[in-house]
């Protein structure tokens, strides 16, 4: 069963890394461009002390379709009215008339493991130099570490029940990261890396999954 290290804290990850394990896993996310910023949350500990964190991606229109909580996954939302928020924004009209304002998505087929060293808390609080695009996306990011806060509890259940049901059985479902393999690789991973990170500077994510 996993717990949570201290407190929920978003973070970004070393991009070397992230090839590194993409490489041996072609399911993690990684891309050469673009994923500097992209906020991962955790950090999820395992029994056996390895840690874990799960990617929050940009909400698509494919995920309009999607429930709020599956088994392997959670959207990220906030009610809202439809006319006050941009026209390009993803949104879900519900049954009982409200509308829901799609922020992100926690897919926990995508975690991955994560050494200290390896990443760098993402600073959420606003500064008098912040850019306009920086407030507006420390906004967005205020907005989904709430919601997440929230649900933390079913992400860590369900996180639990995916990763010791893979690492009893040995199979790994479609499109799931293969976490024992990942954690072989991880083993001495900060003897092969320059793990020297410094904390990007806030920005919009930008990522296609």
């Amino acid at each position: 069963m996993f717990s949570l290290k201290d407190k929920l804290t978003f973070i970004n990850i070393n991009q070397d890394y992230l090839k590194y394990l993409h490489d041996a896993c072609p399911e993690v996310y990684y891309k050469p461009i673009g994923y500097e910023n992209k906020p991962y949350l955790g950090i999820l500990i395992s029994k056996d002390n390895a840690q874990y964190v799960i990617p929050l991606s940009s909400a698509k229109e494919k995920h309009k379709s999607w429930k709020n909580i599956e088994t392997d996954r959670f959207l990220v939302y906030e009610q809202c009215d439809r006319n006050s928020i941009s026209k390009n924004a993803i949104c879900k009209e519900m049954p009982d008339g409200t509308t829901e304002h799609l922020l992100s998505v926690i897919d926990l087929k995508k975690m991955i493991p994560i050494k200290d060293g390896l990443y760098m808390k993402v600073d959420l609080t606003h500064s008098d130099t912040d850019s306009v695009e920086a407030r507006n996306y420390k906004n967005l990011m205020n907005k989904e570490y709430s919601f997440c806060l929230k649900i933390m509890d079913s992400v860590i259940q369900k996180a639990s029940k995916l990763y010791e049901k893979q690492m009893k059985t040995g199979r790994v479902i479609p499109f799931c990261c293969d976490f024992k393999l990942l954690e072989k690789k991880v083993q001495g991973i900060l003897n092969a890396l320059d793990t020297e990170f410094s904390p990007a500077t806030a920005s919009p994510k930008s990522d296609s999954e």
